[in-house]
């Protein structure tokens, strides 16, 4: 192939891309004759007739057109279809004398895993994960909800007596009304949060992936582990929201008016700061797990998802939907829930954390802080938080054993934790 002499401007562009598709076609069938219209200039190809070494690599596209395999077993794809009939009636012949040897799959075995799509291990990680737990609920001054763990044991032994993973118990209703002052004050904020606000409505991946290098091509197992997370919280979530039933806070004045539309489940714990304190845990927990040098110098990764999913937290008070002992309720729950979940991801985790909410103990014209609940870099929760003899927080932790482990969890965590493990010279 002939080079070109350089004479390229945006300008020009369709005009000579016109004239580089007519070389070129020349140059394979050799029965062009060239239209004085379309081909004025001469124009130098970024290549010569070797071909440069950087150009080289747009051949790389040519893999795109793996995408129309997509477009296979769509609904209403009656072309597609057809043209699968046509070509096996081209070439099927007359019936084969087969008998191949076959062996049976491999039952309950994590190596089949791999061979799924996403959305159908997805499916099966809720499975693990809602089988592992159960709810109760009780009244007392107020609600109490309880979720519970549901140890299986090891194998061949009787499942373990439940336990509780987290009880929330319900501030009253003079106490929401104390922090109906915040929804007021947090409203000045609206302007400048509001796109925060709008983009956290649906995702908070993406603020997560500002943090850590997460990526659908470098990271797919970690955020396929983030959206488990954040499926299993949601179960668990909406189940104790609807137990408590807490009011919303348009409910209390009709000055507050949200600038999104207030959700129709319970206030009480903020699904939000569950999600946001659930998903921020887990992936400082997993870059902890990746023994990589820079996620162990004095916990400053934790520090600043921790900081994040308060913001994602309180941005829920300033667009006038959660009060801030909401957040309390879901940090309490999203950071347990993250615990227990690396319990059942990791075989090589020794303990998990139970934890308590109670709500009339909180005290009412405090904000929401994270700090009183969780120390970042040691990756702990504290014990107690508020008062000495009344906390409205506590936790305690217990041993665990690997066979609390899931199998198809783990096949999950290690293929994540090998996502952010360093490759040394």
């Amino acid at each position: 192939m002939a080079s070109f002499e350089h004479n390229f401007s945006y300008e020009r562009c369709p005009e000579q891309l016109k004239a580089v598709t007519c070389h070129l076609i020349s140059s394979c069938s050799g029965d062009y004759r060239e239209d004085p219209v379309i081909y004025q200039r001469k124009v130098e190809l970024p290549f010569n007739a070797k071909g440069s070494p950087e150009n080289s690599f747009n051949s790389f596209n040519s893999f795109n057109s793996f995408n129309s395999f997509n477009s296979f077993g769509t609904a209403g794809s009656t072309v597609a279809a057809e043209a699968l009939l046509t070509t096996r009636d081209g070439i099927v012949g007359a019936p084969l004398d087969l008998n191949p040897h076959i062996t049976p799959g491999s039952p309950h075995d994590p190596r089949n895993l791999a061979r799924l799509s996403a959305d159908v291990r997805a499916s099966l990680y809720l499975s693990e994960l809602g089988s592992r737990v159960a709810f109760s609920d009780a009244t007392d001054e107020t609600a109490i909800a309880s979720l519970w763990r549901r140890d299986t044991g090891p194998a061949g032994r009787s499942p373990q007596p439940d336990s509780i993973l987290v009880q929330i118990t319900a501030p009253t209703i003079d106490q929401f009304k104390e922090q109906m002052a915040y929804l007021t004050a947090y409203a000045d904020l609206r302007g400048d949060r509001a796109a925060e606000i709008l983009s956290q409505t649906s995702a908070i991946t993406p603020f997560l992936a500002s943090i850590s290098y997460m990526d659908p091509a470098r990271t797919p197992f970690t955020l396929e582990l983030m959206s488990a997370a954040l499926g299993f919280t949601n179960y668990c979530g909406m189940r104790l929201k609807y137990s408590i039933s807490a009011k919303r806070p348009i409910e209390f004045s009709p000055q507050v008016q949200p600038i999104i539309p207030t959700p129709t489940h319970g206030s009480l714990p903020s699904g939000h700061a569950t999600e946001a304190f659930v998903t921020a845990r887990l992936l400082w927990k997993l870059l902890r797990a990746s023994n990589s040098e820079q996620y162990h110098q004095d916990g400053v990764w934790g520090e600043m998802f921790m900081r994040l999913a308060s913001r994602i937290a309180t941005n829920r008070t300033v667009a006038g939907v959660h009060f801030p002992v909401d957040s309390a309720a879901g940090a309490i729950l999203g950071l347990t829930l993250a615990d227990y979940l690396h319990a059942v991801c990791d075989p090589e985790a020794n303990e998990l954390t139970s934890a308590c909410f109670n709500g009339p103990a909180f005290n009412a014209a405090e904000d929401f802080d994270w700090h009183a609940l969780y120390v970042a870099r040691d990756d702990r929760q504290t014990k107690k938080a508020g008062k000495k003899r009344n906390p409205w927080a506590t936790s305690d932790c217990h041993p665990t054993t690997p066979d609390m482990a899931s199998p198809v969890l783990t096949w999950l965590w290690k293929k994540a934790q090998a996502e952010w493990q360093d490759f040394s010279i």
